[in-house]
């Protein structure tokens, strides 16, 4: 016992020490530190909806139709996830952002999560925290049948111009697969096609169902046969360091795929693509 009242007047004795050496601003910070510390999770259930990143212009997967509605996978998704934390697919408000502009979404605390026709890669991993993966894809060119174009040796020709998305996957794809192939950059997939219908670019590289999605409106266009690189998965991304709020949006996702949500996940697979859901992995052809 004795000990304990030396130990707690050695501890007042250090409060009193910093508070006079300027240590009151030290309890602000402390309370301020905990404050960051709680979980996006309860910030999300505090405030009563989501705020999501989305594209506007990425069909089907997230993009305006001719109402200005955003529409779309992704966002039948994400209105999945508001509906099963609160009830109402509509407790969500999205904010959309271009491909560069994304990451900062996040990374800003201005939006809960962003879920925007994004693949993986272990770079962007660096970046932001992705969850599991909501749906698998795979990377594909578009071209104009009127190019007469069939095979990716046709296209790898320097008469030709890609569409690229401005990130370094597409530009290390266009080197890798077409490397004497001109290349023009885009933020959007729909300035992209854009371009492929205009005759600036005779093709673009992008989601092959978001290009299966193009081709299927479109009889002009078609999707070529042969895939670039393997497969790769789309998943909803984040602003690292916050486990509980990952792993909530990660067991919603894999629940989606494998578990309780399989059969509204399925529902609005069946709606976008025509198909049953993975593990079919219809995107792929390897």
């Amino acid at each position: 016992m004795q000990d304990d009242k030396v130990d707690t007047a050695r501890r007042r004795g250090i409060a009193l020490a910093l508070t006079g050496m300027g240590g009151a601003a030290l309890l602000p910070a402390r309370a301020e530190a905990q404050s960051a510390a709680e979980s996006r999770m309860e910030t999300v259930v505090k405030r009563g909806h989501l705020i999501v990143a989305t594209s506007g212009s990425s069909p089907p997967l997230c993009y305006t139709d001719d109402q200005g509605k955003l529409i779309g996978f992704d966002i039948d998704i994400a209105k999945l996830i508001a509906r099963g934390m609160f009830g109402d697919e509509n407790k969500i408000d999205f904010q959309v952002v271009d491909s560069s502009g994304r990451w900062p979404a996040v990374l800003s605390g201005r939006v809960d999560f962003g879920i925007s026709s994004t693949t993986i890669y272990a770079d962007r991993a660096l970046r932001v925290g992705f969850t599991a993966p909501y749906m698998d894809s795979g990377m594909s060119i578009l071209v104009t049948k009127e190019s007469g174009i069939t095979t990716l040796a046709q296209l790898n020709d320097a008469k030709y111009t890609l569409a690229n998305l401005s990130n370094p996957q597409m530009a290390d794809r266009a080197k890798r697969f077409l490397p004497n192939t001109k290349t023009i950059t885009f933020e959007t997939a729909s300035a992209m096609m854009l371009a492929v219908k205009s005759g600036q670019a005779v093709a673009m590289q992008m989601d092959t169902p978001v290009l299966q999605w193009y081709a299927a409106n479109d009889t002009t266009l078609e999707v070529l046969s042969q895939p670039l690189g393997t497969l790769s998965n789309n998943a909803l991304f984040l602003k690292p360091g916050d486990f509980t709020w990952w792993q909530y949006l990660s067991t919603v996702v894999v629940e989606m795929r494998t578990g309780s949500l399989y059969s509204d996940y399925s529902a609005i697979f069946k709606k976008w693509f025509g198909a049953n859901p993975p593990p079919q992995r219809f995107y792929a052809k390897v």
